[in-house]
């Protein structure tokens, strides 16, 4: 996950906006995003908020080649975010360039210009958490709708080498039999934050199935686009009444298991309870109940959520591990990203999903 920051200043990316779209973006102010005054999760782009008389908007600069898709990626995602908001999904457009194209490339670094949201991550509250769900589920009924050929042009397009670079059987192995031990070898709190989400990883890991071919963790239910990145940050709200009012970050869309979605909302409803049992508990028997409801989640999907997700976040992690231990490369957002891929809470939310489905 080396990132190669060659286009992160405010000179290079005011000359992105004048060169690529239209406005007098020489009088607007230009500073890093923050939300709720923190700097959003993210070690792939930079992200600056633009304000002026036109209004606010977010630009995207991608900072890591290794996150790049094909070209026609991005007309792909505009498509498909101009769908899911048709079907009332807050996803945010992209704003089109003087060519009339989605994004454009400015010295050879793809830049995409979207508007800014004012909306905040949930504070965990009941009726918060209940908005998520809604609005996942809205999202994931409106993917499942998309007409085919769309999935057949994502299958074409593969995932950024940094998303897709290792099988999680590999990486398992190696976060069990090398990078375990050389944390728990290891001094000071880097090495102890490693020690601890690699233990937690190996204990999670009892969900997978270690046959040859992956078992239930890799049989796709049926191939359909998916957004795969439903994390707590990318949905953005606002309150009185509490409502999303934007699912960000559709970087990661690709043809897979549509489960893949279902998983990440799991986990997010889990993630924004917080230490909160009682209310996790509720808030995941709530989007089970929904998710059958809409026809979503069949009988035995809640059995397959966590195992799926675990294999598709697992080399994540194991990467991460390897920056600390490895490569030295020791950043402060990786220690959010252990508590937003936590592969104990998957554990947890397994176990409650299966419970509650048997009750």
């Amino acid at each position: 996950m080396t990132v190669a920051v060659s286009a992160g200043t405010e000179a290079w990316a005011r000359r992105a906006l004048e060169t690529h779209w239209q406005g007098p973006w020489e009088g607007y102010g230009l500073r890093p995003l923050t939300v709720g005054g923190a700097q959003p999760l993210t070690h792939t782009a930079g992200l600056w908020r633009v304000s002026g008389i036109g209004g606010e908007h977010v630009l995207k600069v991608r900072l890591d080649p290794e996150a790049e898709r094909a070209e026609r990626f991005t007309a792909l995602k505009d498509g498909v975010i101009a769908h899911c908001r048709r079907r009332g999904v807050p996803a945010l457009p992209l704003v089109p360039a003087a060519d009339g194209s989605p994004g454009a490339r400015h010295e050879g670094v793809v830049c995409e210009l979207s508007p800014f949201c004012a909306g905040t991550v949930t504070t965990g509250a009941p009726d918060e958490v209940a908005a998520i769900v809604r609005t996942g589920l809205d999202l994931r009924e409106a993917l499942d709708v998309l007409p085919p050929a769309v999935a057949d042009e994502l299958a074409a397009v593969p995932l950024p080498r940094l998303v897709e670079e290792e099988d999680w059987r590999v990486a398992l192995d190696d976060a069990e039999h090398r990078l375990l031990p050389k944390a728990e070898r290891g001094t000071g709190p880097w090495c102890r934050a490693a020690a601890r989400v690699l233990r937690e990883l190996c204990a999670a890991a009892a969900l997978l199935p270690r046959g040859v071919d992956g078992g239930a963790a890799h049989t796709v239910s049926r191939p359909a686009v998916v957004h795969a990145d439903l994390h707590l940050q990318h949905f953005l709200l606002a309150r009185e009444p509490a409502r999303v009012v934007a699912v960000l970050d559709f970087d990661n869309l690709h043809t897979g298991d549509r489960l893949l979605d279902l998983a990440w909302l799991a986990d997010t409803v889990a993630h924004a309870c917080g230490a909160d049992r009682d209310e996790a508990r509720r808030a995941l028997a709530g989007f089970l109940a929904e998710g059958r409801r809409r026809s979503l989640i069949a009988p035995g999907d809640e059995a397959r959520l966590m195992p799926l997700l675990l294999a598709y976040s697992l080399p994540v992690i194991v990467d991460i591990a390897k920056d600390i231990l490895d490569r030295g490369i020791l950043l402060p957002q990786w220690l959010d990203y252990f508590a937003l891929l936590s592969p104990g809470r998957r554990h947890r939310v397994h176990q409650r999903l299966t419970g509650a489905a048997g009750s």
